[in-house]
């Protein structure tokens, strides 16, 4: 099943479609652990959207900073619950909301004004896709502007480029039809990072889907982003990829893009941990030390020269750490933890 691309001149004339007497409803979900630094901001970017038929519902997973009060400062759904981590909170939203369409805010990022009217414009044009996924920017902890994403949307097969890589990206710029969570059920609440991508990859090996090049969110990089806990990318990804292969059915386009993902993934977090390992070695307790090293030595065995050159040459660390951190703002992660 081949992606679909809906480019922006016909996005530009499309009108959403009314349900009756009147828009249908979309609901921004917007899971939140201790995210006081930046709820508000979220907050605000959902509910300044240029389309009107919108409910915000914040999902408290268990908070202990000030994320409730900030939430009931605005005209939100507010729901709370104890710690049970972000699937878990992204469940309870989709069960509590009450749209026809989904939008999963992380409490950290923003979605851009015309985000909802410009998803619904492009699953009006394209009413066989379960989802359309636009384009995204970076940006700093102090809301500035970092670096454009590097997302692909001109795809082959939506499925083959998911096994390839999480080309999405980022959560926020996905607008979802609801009833597809009725075919495919939620997120997996046994994984602790990577549920988007085991979703998506869920979903696309049955519908087809939608992109576009319109910029509808702001993906916030700072220091909690899970993408940065290398090792537990590394395993869990690699476990989310590898749960596709019963899925490859021998076709040889499936099979090459498995084994390119499995390659890239364990390419991406193992240099990630060899650089992290190189930082934080003479910090790290003893058991946590060869735990990682022997991760490494698993999953990427290249990492373990890379680590000894970066342990050896400062210089080159420096170096690898700044390159490293230029590839994680353009690449971005599949996600972040939200959990304590």
């Amino acid at each position: 099943m081949p992606v679909a691309y809906v480019d922006n001149a016909a996005l530009a004339t499309t009108t959403v479609p009314a349900s009756g007497a009147r828009d249908p409803l979309v609901s921004v979900i917007v899971p939140c652990y201790n995210g006081a630094a930046f709820l508000e901001e979220a907050l605000r970017s959902a509910l300044a959207q240029t389309y009107p038929e919108v409910e915000v519902v914040v999902v408290d997973d268990g908070s202990t900073d000030s994320s409730p009060e900030i939430a009931r400062r605005f005209p939100v759904r507010y729901i709370r619950q104890e710690n049970r981590g972000l699937s878990e909170a992204r469940n309870a939203g989709i069960r509590e909301s009450k749209g026809s369409y989904l939008i999963f805010l992380d409490a950290d990022d923003r979605l851009k004004p015309r985000a909802i009217e410009t998803g619904l414009g492009a699953l009006a044009l394209r009413p066989d896709c379960a989802l359309t996924v636009g384009d995204h920017v970076f940006i700093a902890a102090d809301s500035s502007y970092l670096a454009d994403s590097s997302k692909e949307r001109h795809l082959h097969s939506h499925y083959e480029a998911l096994l390839k890589s999480n080309f999405i990206e980022m959560i926020s710029s996905v607008l979802f039809r609801r009833s597809i969570f009725d075919e495919v059920g939620g997120f997996d609440a046994k994984l602790r990072v990577a549920e988007d991508y085991e979703l998506y990859l869920r979903i696309a090996r049955e519908w087809p889907i939608c992109c576009h090049s319109v910029i509808v969110a702001e993906y916030r990089m700072h220091g909690a982003n899970t993408s940065r806990n290398s090792e537990l990318m590394l395993t869990t990804t690699l476990q989310v990829l590898k749960g596709q292969a019963r899925y490859l059915d021998n076709d040889p386009g499936r099979l090459i893009a498995f084994h390119k993902g499995v390659r890239s993934w364990r390419k991406q977090y193992g240099r990630q941990l060899a650089s992290e390992l190189a930082r934080s070695y003479s910090t790290l307790r003893m058991d946590h030390l060869l735990r990682k090293v022997m991760r490494l030595c698993s999953y990427y065995p290249q990492g373990l020269l890379m680590l000894i050159l970066l342990r050896i040459h400062p210089a080159f660390s420096r170096r690898k750490f700044m390159a490293g951190l230029r590839q994680q703002v353009q690449v971005g992660g599949p996600n972040r933890v939200e959990e304590a």
